[in-house]
């Protein structure tokens, strides 16, 4: 009789790099400028990571919001497309209102550390 081996618990999905939705943001403009009408599939490729894709989402969310973009779903469920109906040049209004930076065990809610 061989002991079993002990279950192993994945731990890697909770030091993943922080990925900027204002970051994102920038490619994604770059991106339908260029183009004028993407996919979400296509502006999602090469996306190393689901954070990413997120974050990505999020950039477009903000940029509709914005009314910088147009999204157009034929069927339900269907292919998304993305059009850029924004300026063709200059900076566009990236806020950083989803990059809120990451709480430690030390800090209290306003990121000063706690006294214990």
């Amino acid at each position: 009789m061989t002991p079993k081996a002990p279950p192993v618990v994945a731990v890697e999905h909770l030091h993943s790099a922080l990925v900027s939705v204002a970051e994102e943001s920038k490619l994604v403009v770059e991106a339908l400028r260029k183009s004028r009408t993407l996919s979400f599939r296509s502006l999602i490729q090469g996306a190393d990571s689901t954070l990413v894709v997120v974050a990505r989402f999020l950039a477009l969310l903000d940029l509709y919001r914005q009314g910088a973009l147009r999204f157009e779903q034929v069927i339900a469920l269907g292919e998304l497309q993305i059009s850029w109906v924004g300026s063709n040049e200059g900076e566009v209004a990236i806020t950083d209102e989803f990059d809120i930076p990451p709480q430690f065990e030390s800090e209290n809610l306003e990121g000063e550390p706690e006294n214990d």
